[in-house]
């Protein structure tokens, strides 16, 4: 897994948290325990997607889901993914 840069701190604090949990064989809670929240909470970030965070970025590491379409590829990689157990 690699890193790029320039997302908010929130997205990386969740988006790692969670692949690091996955790595492991962690489950992932529904709802983070109150530690995470306050550590999510605390975070601060002066640009303005910063300003208004949602309420799911300081309690779950799992985005809200957006309906739509999917494109056939990443479709294929969730199935491949599905398939390996991953």
């Amino acid at each position: 897994m690699l890193g790029g840069g320039g997302y908010n701190p929130w997205s990386v604090a969740r988006c790692w948290s969670g692949i690091w949990a996955v790595l492991n064989g962690w489950e992932i809670p529904a709802r983070l325990p109150g530690q995470a929240e306050s550590l999510l909470r605390g975070l601060d970030w002066n640009r303005s997607a910063g300003r208004n965070p949602p309420e799911s970025w300081f309690t779950s590491l799992a985005d809200t889901p957006r309906p739509g379409p999917l494109r056939d590829t990443v479709r294929a990689m969730a199935r491949e993914a599905k398939r390996r157990g991953i």
